[in-house]
Formats: C-alpha cells, structure tokens, sequence
C-alpha cells in the first residue's frame, strides 16, 4: 500500500478528540498506508484531494452481532409465529427448512454486502456450522471480521437441537458433553488457522452458542482456552424467557449467574443480547443480582432491538444498563441487517422503556456502534476518526431526501438516515463500497439464486407430524 497521503473532503467530518467524537465543518481527513494520520482544517499547499462535497464522513460502524450464513434461513415465513407455552418463542417446536452449503454461501455473501452497505467496517459474526466460509468470504471481500467458532454439547452442523418439546409444552434436554468438548478443540484449530488472517482483519473468539446449550464444564474450559489462546468470548444469554426459566430450574441460576460462575463474563466477552435478566418485567426474578454481576465484570452487550421488538419485548433499558458500568453496543443479528435502522431502534426503544427522551440519546447510539464497539474487542484504533486508526471509514451522502436538511449529522443519521444513506465505505482505506453498491459483486444474480434455493426447500419442509411449511407457518392471505 502507498506510503503517499491521500486526502479526503467533506462537509463534515466526525472526528476524535480528547475522548470523544466531535463534529469538523469543511475538513479533510488524511490517510497514509491503511491508517489514518490525522484531520485537518487546511491542506498543505498544492495537495490534491477527493472532494465528496455535500457529504459526512463517519467513523466505520462496528456491529457486535452478526449470523451471515443462516440470517436469510428464516426470513418471511418465522414473522408473527411462535409457541404461547414458551413465551411465544420459536426456539422449540420449529422446524426450519435446511438450505444446504450452497444456500450458507448465498447468505453469508448478500449478508455481508448488507451489513457493509449500511456502513459496518467491523462485524462481529456469531459463527458455527460455516464460521470458516464466513471468515473465508469476509476476508476476500475486504472487510474486518471477529469470527465465532461453534461451540455446543452437540453435532457440529446443528442439525439436532440440544433442548426440544416432545409434546410443545414441555422441555427435554440432550447435552452431549463429549461432543462439545470437541467442540471446543475444533475451535482451537479455528483459532490456529483463522486468527490475524488476511492481512490481519479476520480474527476468532470462542463461540458457545447459548448458554443452555453448554454444560457448566464446557463453560468453564472455554474460558480456560480463551486465556491460554489469548482471545476473546461471545455468547448468547439471557435471550429467550424460555432459556431463563430452563436455567433456573436446571441448575438454580440465572443464565447470567451461570455465566459469571463459570468464568464466562469480563472485558472480553460479547453478550448476545442479554434482555431477560433478572428484574426484567417480564422475568419471575425480580431483584437486581444479574445487572450487579454485568456491572462489577465490565462485560460487553451486543443490543439487538429488531428480533425482540418484533415479538413485543425489548431490553429493560439501554440508559440503565450503561448507568451501571456496561459497555454497551449494537448488533444487527437479523434481517434486515441494516446498522442505521437498528441505531434509529436501538434509541426509540430506549425512549420509550425509560420514558424520556433525555437518558439515552443520539450520542449515546452513535457512541455504541462505534468506540463502545471497538472497545469491546479490545481496539483502541476502531471506530473513531483520528491519528493512528486504521482508516475504516464511511461517506454519508447528504443531498438525499432522508439527509436533508443536515444541521447535526448524527442526529439525521439515526433519527431519519437508511443504509441508502451511505454512498461510500472504506477499509483500511480501500473504498469496498462505491455508489451504494458493493464493488465486484453481482447482487441481483446472488438474490435470484438465494429465492430459488428457498422456494425448493419449502416446498419440502414437513414437521414431525406431517404438516406443510403453509400450515406450521401460515401466510398473511390464503393463497389462491
């Protein structure tokens, strides 16, 4: 990569400084092999730039949550569904159509083109059956990526579920411990082979799948590898009423107290979502003791509104979480992936939880998807605009309807912006996206395939009494 500086104009810029991101009208923003090396108000004499005129340029979001290759699987059939047994969860008694390798590769593709699209430089992949074909195409894409490596007292591809309803009221549970301490070693290998790949943008965490689909012993040797590896740890808790309740009854903890006894909470471990802790309105266990553990360990929570506002929950709140000493950041985890419209989420949900609008505001979002982000993978040289940072990068076009008028860009951006918002996208200073449109990448050929993959395996999902993928999942009209 060139030694030269290059040199970027816009009308604003959001920048670094002195701890916080501060807001440049009319500057320039220099970059020198992949890294940022400063902003400035004027350029040297006879510099030449690119001048991206009415535009904004942000630091690259850092998305905490992220499955490329299963977030399409359940798309436009899951939707208003689920069992009332558990909470009208859908994590038992659902059978999903099996798309094959070929439909993880179409995903985790078009995924991927989303998530950058929308302007996350950075996206933390959950991983499992496909986390090498996730870390594969992200790395030839361009992008930065945190890979999980699978980890579940189960088969490798997920084809059997650990815990399931016989009957859809009750629940059994299947932990294979031996297989999840192989697990465990094939995710060591994926660390050998995986961590600091492609130039050092593909990295690897230990990736329990949830934690009811660990025992207490696996919990416990993934942080012991973790530490003997030197990497980091994401899991899913505390997601599903149904989960809590199981924990609860199974081991006389709560997911997050099963968490903290087995060593799985601290600096270095992402929490997928984290919404049903105790004192949660809709949780039986109304003291305080999860939001005190999450506090006192400094632990990251990848908040993700979408799938819980869509079945009529939500996290209990954004403000309260951060007020008691968690780092807080967002993920998109399902579909769609856009990072815009979940920060725009991320803060009416806020507001509504709290009642103000004054505890969690645009800032506070626009903090969570970028330095709250970077710090809970432990990188002081991410999400921020400053000497130093590598140049992750996004342009903001300002001449669009959503955009316009443009007194406070942050605000624009979360309260009325889409990811058709953003024209550009730069990694390490490489424009991966230009236009809107992902650069080497035929999206439309990829959706077709994508549909026609999807239409045969529905035709071919049957339950295990029988029933069609119309009568397990009904349509919104009757078909004709």
């Amino acid at each position: 990569m060139s030694d030269m500086a290059k040199y970027y104009k816009a009308k604003y810029l959001v920048v670094w400084e002195e701890g916080s991101h501060h807001i440049l009208e009319n500057g320039f923003l220099e970059v020198t092999g992949g890294k940022i090396t400063g902003y400035r108000k004027e350029l040297p004499e006879g510099a030449e730039y690119e001048d991206f005129g009415n535009a904004a340029i942000i630091p690259g979001f850092v998305n905490l949550h992220t499955h490329p290759s299963e977030v399409f699987s359940i798309k436009s059939y899951i939707e208003d569904c689920g069992n009332p047994n558990f909470f009208e969860s859908t994590l038992m008694d659902y059978p999903f159509p099996s798309l094959g390798k070929r439909g993880a590769e179409l995903q985790t593709a078009l995924n991927l083109i989303e998530l950058v699209k929308s302007g996350c430089t950075t996206s933390l992949i959950y991983g499992g059956p496909y986390s090498r074909l996730e870390a594969e195409t992200a790395g030839k894409m361009g992008l930065r990526a945190y890979v999980g490596a699978g980890i579940r007292a189960g088969d490798r591809m997920e084809a059997e579920n650990i815990w399931h309803s016989p009957d859809g009221h009750s629940v059994t549970y299947n932990f294979d411990e031996k297989s999840g301490f192989e697990r465990i070693r094939e995710a060591e290998e994926l660390v050998r082979d995986y961590d600091g790949a492609f130039d050092g943008r593909i990295h690897i965490l230990l990736g329990p799948t949830q934690s009811m689909t660990c025992t207490p012993a696996m919990l416990q040797e993934t942080r012991k590898v973790a530490d003997k590896l030197g990497v980091g740890i994401t899991v899913h808790v505390a997601e599903d009423l149904a989960e809590f309740e199981g924990c609860v009854r199974l081991h006389g903890k709560t997911p997050v107290e099963l968490l903290y006894d087995t060593g799985c909470l601290g600096e270095d471990v992402v929490l997928a979502h984290c919404v049903f802790i105790s004192g949660h309105s809709q949780v039986f266990i109304k003291d305080n003791r999860d939001m005190k553990l999450l506090g006192k360990t400094k632990s990251n929570v990848a908040h993700s509104p979408t799938p819980f506002i869509r079945v009529g929950t939500n996290l209990e709140s954004f403000g309260k979480y951060a007020e008691n000493g968690v780092n807080m950041g967002i993920g998109t985890d399902t579909f769609p992936s856009d990072m815009v419209q979940e920060m725009r989420l991320a803060a009416f949900m806020a507001k509504s939880q709290e009642k103000t609008t004054y505890k969690t505001r645009g800032r506070d979002i626009f903090n969570a998807a970028t330095v709250n982000g970077a710090k809970a993978l432990g990188r002081a040289d991410l999400g921020r605009l400053c000497a130093g940072a590598m140049a992750d990068f996004s342009v903001v076009d300002l001449s669009t309807i959503e955009m316009t008028p443009s007194r406070d860009v942050v605000k624009t951006l979360i309260y009325s912006g889409t990811r058709h918002s953003i024209s550009r996208v730069y990694v390490e200073g490489k424009c991966i996206v230009k236009d809107g449109m992902v650069c080497g990448f035929d999206e439309k050929s990829l959706s077709e395939e994508l549909q026609e993959i999807c239409e045969a395996a529905w035709k071919e999902l049957r339950s295990d009494d029988g029933r069609t993928m119309d009568e397990i999942y009904p349509m919104s009209f009757p078909r004709l």
